[in-house]
């Protein structure tokens, strides 16, 4: 009998004080000791894949150099914000005592509004207060003239940076002229989804692709990263060995093209597919099963119930253009059905 996965999950009332993945039966039956597959970002999940790894060194190397723009592209649910929490954590420890940092989360601002948001993320909140474009630039010199006689610089990293007006990527051009002799004050990382690169190839921001010295592609997992990514959160959570044949490894690695975010949620419904028929191991039909289950849309149709209704318009149509042409060349038609019957050897 099959399992609804509403009830296979629903807690019970005497655990309510108990954090919510201890109520979940499903993980209990798989030896869990908490969700592996949850979406939000947690550095404790951090798979360092070949493509991450070769980011993090490019970055730590322009870094170093500190000059210039370093871009970081990468399609939806691939693990940006995980990067860029890696790369923060990386700041404050390996370079606390050349940075700090200014971290950018929403980049739907104006020129003034980026200041601001720049200043009170560095603690200078009263002088963010000002709307005057003057005085926000007068104040953020100052704070990078100070740590400039420490020898230090500040880090400004916008997320989701596609979403930058046109206009503030121009201030932040602007910006990038604070400097010294010797140095920039000012180290500026975007990172975003692939449409941040067109952006920067307008031609009204040409003078800003000039000073890109980094510009780097984080790519999706590859079929042997995806299960070692599975693996790795599994174990992260408290389970090492659950087992995933050849055909389910290959239907997971179809079913979600290596991207962690797609990863994540179709692993978490096998999960409990798998708990709610009672079976120990993942199996290419219960990715499947999590795969349609997860595809239904908000009227409850499945994916597969979509596609047939598109095959059957299709043949619909095709069906009146031939009774149509058939209709216009009766000749043609006899020539048809003659033709149809000595195919399949009936006389007419």
């Amino acid at each position: 009998m099959k399992t609804d996965l509403t009830t296979a999950i629903s807690p019970s009332p005497s655990r309510a004080d108990q954090p919510p993945w201890n109520h979940a039966p499903h993980l209990a039956f798989f030896g869990l000791s908490e969700e592996p597959f949850l979406l939000t970002p947690n550095r404790r999940f951090f798979f360092r894949s070949a493509g991450h790894n070769a980011i993090l060194r490019v970055v730590r190397y322009g870094i170093r150099q500190g000059e210039g723009f370093i871009i970081i592209t990468g399609e939806v649910g691939t693990g940006k914000t995980l990067l860029l929490r890696m790369l923060l954590a990386e700041f404050r420890a390996e370079f606390k005592d050349e940075y700090e940092t200014a971290l950018i989360l929403s980049p739907l601002l104006s020129p003034a509004e980026l200041l601001q948001a720049i200043l009170v993320d560095v603690g200078r909140e009263t002088a963010a207060a000002s709307d005057n474009m003057e005085s926000l630039l007068r104040e953020l010199n100052g704070y990078l003239f100070a740590l400039a006689s420490d020898n230090r610089r500040l880090a400004v990293i916008i997320d989701e940076a596609q979403n930058l007006p046109d206009e503030t990527i121009e201030q932040l051009r602007l910006l990038s002229n604070f400097e010294s002799d010797r140095q920039k004050w000012l180290q500026i990382i975007l990172v975003g989804q692939p449409e941040l690169r067109h952006k920067l190839r307008q031609p009204n921001l040409r003078q800003l692709l000039q000073r890109i010295t980094i510009i780097e592609t984080l790519p999706a997992l590859t079929p042997e990263e995806t299960v070692s990514y599975v693996n790795f959160r599994l174990a992260r959570a408290g389970r090492d060995n659950l087992v995933m044949g050849r055909r389910a490894r290959q239907r997971l690695w179809r079913l979600t093209n290596g991207v962690p975010r797609r990863i994540n949620r179709l692993a978490a419904r096998a999960l409990l597919v798998a708990f709610s028929r009672h079976s120990p191991r993942l199996t290419a039909s219960i990715f499947s099963q999590a795969d349609a289950s997860l595809a239904l849309d908000q009227k409850g149709t499945p994916r597969f119930n979509r596609s047939r209704r598109g095959l059957l318009l299709a043949g619909a149509v095709s069906l009146a253009l031939i009774a149509c042409i058939l209709s216009l060349r009766p000749d043609f038609a006899e020539r048809v059905i003659r033709d149809l019957a000595n195919l399949v050897a009936i006389r007419p």
